[in-house]
């Protein structure tokens, strides 16, 4: 456990059940709050990410180690939002922060009203696009003809085959992921999702199908895409991860339109951000998001831990 301000324990797929119904219960939609992400999100020995129980509220710490020498923060607020276990929380994550004020990585719309912006400096971070899958589906209308076009002149030239996404496919998704890597790696050095994206694909085989699914397409034999997604409340799901073969032209609008119908049973997919990148946001508004939930970062403010 490390030197830990309170009793926890590291994050392991059998909270995951857990957390889906507490979260759920909470009525959290923002993306990080999908239990295989956040397990994902856990790389150790350099990222590890702690469950605790502080009064009646759940709290997910993260222990960080950089050059800046180790950090602990929180992931999120208390689930549910409590602004006095919070204020204890960061009070005791204070000294243990390598003389850097103690962070909280997202913050819901919902927590950050309860945010005392005397003690938190408060920040966006970014939108996070929601659809309609049936729409998505659907494709219907001039809104939809460019996906119409892509996905069917696709279809005509590479005879795709979709399908459920099995454990000896692992290995052949997690080489199309080193390309996928090597390819937008030159571009977006800054892409952060290699790590958790591999780590889901690790996972992936003990997680329960109501948990996660996943799905593959083949083309020409081959795996060229591969993507996860599962349910977060009820009426929504998370779009967790989309990764294509950069090079084959139509494959990624082809594999987000199959994906939404195999989610058009959910009300709302939740496909998170577009991480600032212009080309990423055009591409997402495309799909018509019907809402865009905001997120954001805090810190404590200097001086705010020692006054109290």
């Amino acid at each position: 456990m490390g030197d830990l301000p309170f009793p926890a324990e590291p994050l392991s797929v059998a909270h995951g059940r857990f957390l889906q119904a507490h979260f759920a219960a909470a009525g959290k939609r923002a993306w990080c709050y999908f239990a295989p992400f956040l397990y994902s999100y856990s790389l150790p020995p350099g990222r590890v990410v702690y469950l605790a129980e502080r009064g009646e509220s759940t709290v997910l710490l993260v222990q960080s180690l950089g050059r800046g020498g180790r950090r602990i923060d929180l992931v999120v607020p208390p689930v549910p939002m409590d602004p006095d276990v919070l204020a204890r929380v960061m009070d005791d994550l204070g000294p243990l922060a390598s003389n850097q004020l103690p962070r909280i990585h997202w913050v819901d719309a919902q927590d950050a009203a309860q945010l005392d912006t005397d003690l938190y400096d408060v920040e966006e971070k970014e939108a996070e696009y929601v659809y309609d899958p049936k729409r998505i589906w659907a494709a219907e209308g001039s809104t939809y003809r460019d996906l119409r076009k892509r996905v069917r002149r696709f279809q005509r030239e590479s005879d795709p085959a979709f399908r459920d996404m099995r454990e000896e496919d692992l290995p052949l998704c997690d080489d199309l992921l080193r390309h996928w890597r090597r390819y937008q790696g030159r571009k977006h050095p800054f892409l952060l999702d290699w790590g958790y994206t591999r780590a889901a694909l690790s996972s992936f085989a003990r997680w329960e199908s109501d948990a996660l699914r996943g799905w593959c397409v083949e083309v020409g034999g081959s795996v060229a895409a591969f993507a996860l997604a599962g349910p977060m409340l009820p009426g929504q799901a998370s779009f967790f991860i989309a990764k294509t073969d950069p090079n084959v032209y139509g494959l990624s609008e082809y594999l987000r339109w199959k994906v939404m119908g195999e989610l058009r049973d959910y009300d709302r997919v939740n496909d998170a951000g577009d991480l600032g990148l212009p080309g990423l946001r055009q591409y997402k508004r495309k799909l018509r998001p019907v809402e865009e939930v905001m997120v954001y970062k805090a810190r404590m403010k200097e001086g705010v831990i020692k006054e109290r």
